[in-house]
């Protein structure tokens, strides 16, 4: 009986051993942070005279916090939470598919969830992609430079 008991512990020691995780830390876009993008691509657009729409996303590409300034149109409250989403998922700002959809791999375009142009751009935070800001609602150049605003803006 000794001798079952004690192979008994000793297996349980082994597999608990082995089945034990590694546990890892995320760092996330809270609430705060995204309202924080917000008001820097605000400040942007202010500054361009542009009346946007402004999305912020999870790095899964999910809507955290969306603002709709006055006189903004309303198509560009779809186009800039995908243009978010593109950016967020892809970890990439949606104005190099724009180029590369103009250049020589117009088929880039057709890649599930990609939006080839303008105006997401990816909140990295010590080389980790957090989320993204989308923008719509004004010329391109516009989108661009918002959207990049607010990202560079996150520290």
């Amino acid at each position: 009986m000794k001798k079952i008991l004690s192979l008994a512990l000793l297996s349980a020691a082994l597999f608990g051993a082995a089945g034990a995780q590694a546990v890892t830390t995320q760092t996330i876009l809270t609430e705060s942070d995204a309202q924080k993008l917000i008001a820097a691509a605000q400040e942007k657009a202010h500054a361009l005279n542009a009346n946007v729409c402004i999305a912020v996303l999870d790095q899964s590409g999910e809507l955290l916090a969306f603002q709709r300034m006055d006189n903004a149109p309303v198509g560009c409250i779809d186009s800039s939470i995908l243009k978010g989403r593109a950016a967020a998922l892809y970890r990439t700002p949606t104005d190099k598919y724009m180029d590369r959809a103009n250049g020589k791999e117009p088929a880039i375009a057709t890649l599930p969830g990609v939006i080839p142009l303008g105006g997401g751009s990816p909140v990295v935070w010590k080389g980790n992609t957090l989320g993204a800001v989308g923008v719509s609602g004004s010329a391109n150049p516009n989108e661009i430079a918002i959207a990049k605003a607010a990202s560079d803006s996150f520290k």
